[in-house]
């Protein structure tokens, strides 16, 4: 495992949290976060760049069998009739392995605040979240992608788990793809955890953004991230996420034990609570990659839109993309 914890303390940390917060930035009851990046001229844009009709779709398969990339968290029944069938689905939304959006108050701050300055236990209710659910992005996502191949940029073939992604690495990435992240873009970073994982079996450690890349997304106003990589797992962070089968497993490959921090999850904790980053977690983008390789073209149009669940913390999504 490539690091085990960041060279970030939890106050410069705080500090980030603080100097990319965007509570305010457009109105108190906002509940769109960084999807307000997101202008028309953008939307007009992005249309242009549907040029041969080519069309990838992001999304992990949804099976109700246990697969190495997604656990068995899946409830699938079916009813079948003599002239139709029905079937039922039931599954948890923020499960490791379902391509899913996260709303804007989804996650917390270690100070308890989720996105705009509203306290968590205040907007969270048995009947669902009273501000910042995945109901206000109902209109869907329409914007320019843009892949961000950082094995490729850094010419290698995959991510090794616990590599802490940085800002110079999504430049690499940038230039690798001959162009320049603006404005409301989807970033879809690929970390190649897949195809590592194809080729060397699953690790339940996985590289991730670090702080200076989340600092990054800020500064180029990204409307939202996607990818492979939701979050950088290091020992602390499999723990929380239920990843670890014992104590014993708690070290990392090289026996580093887990390090206290505040933010396990920085780009969860950093990204959703305190800049109101829309999240597009477990992409598949082994086949995007490919895609933009051939055509030698890092840019597509990105079409995306959840379910208009009322007071939702989470949809599953198709994410597209389309050459």
């Amino acid at each position: 495992m490539d690091g085990a914890s960041s060279a970030w303390s939890d106050d410069e940390l705080s500090a980030l949290a603080a100097r990319v917060s965007n509570a305010g930035r457009w109105g108190a009851a906002d509940e769109l976060g960084t999807l307000n990046h997101i202008s028309s001229a953008t939307i007009r844009d992005a249309a242009r760049l549907a040029e041969t009709g080519t069309v990838v779709s992001l999304a992990r398969p949804i099976t109700p069998r246990s697969v190495p990339s997604q656990p068995a968290e899946v409830e699938h029944r079916m009813f079948p009739g003599e002239m139709s069938a029905d079937d039922y689905l039931g599954l948890p939304m923020h499960q490791q392995g379902l391509t899913h959006l996260d709303c804007v108050s989804h996650v917390a701050g270690p100070d308890g605040n989720v996105y705009n300055e509203r306290r968590l236990r205040d907007v969270m209710t048995s009947a669902g979240l009273t501000h910042g659910s995945i109901y206000a992005q109902r209109g869907g996502i329409v914007s320019r992608g843009v892949l961000l191949d950082i094995p490729a940029g850094l010419g290698l073939q995959w991510l090794e788990p616990g590599h802490e992604v940085s800002a110079q690495d999504l430049e690499a990435a940038e230039r690798h793809g001959n162009l320049r992240v603006r404005t409301g873009d989807v970033a879809v970073v690929r970390g190649g955890v897949v195809a590592r994982e194809a080729e060397l079996g699953r690790n339940v450690f996985a590289p991730g953004l670090g702080p200076d890349a989340i600092e990054w997304l800020y500064d180029r106003e990204v409307a939202v991230y996607a990818g492979d990589m939701p979050d950088r797992v290091t020992p602390l962070a499999a723990r929380i996420l239920g990843l670890l089968a014992s104590a014993e497993d708690e070290s990392d490959d090289v026996g580093n034990a887990p390090q206290p921090t505040q933010f396990p999850l920085p780009l969860h904790q950093i990204g959703i609570a305190s800049m109101g980053l829309v999240l597009l977690d477990f992409c598949l983008v082994e086949q995007l990659a490919r895609t933009c390789r051939e055509l030698r073209r890092y840019e597509f149009l990105f079409v995306a839109a959840p379910l208009p669940v009322h007071g939702g913390t989470g949809s599953p999504v198709n994410p597209l993309a389309i050459f």
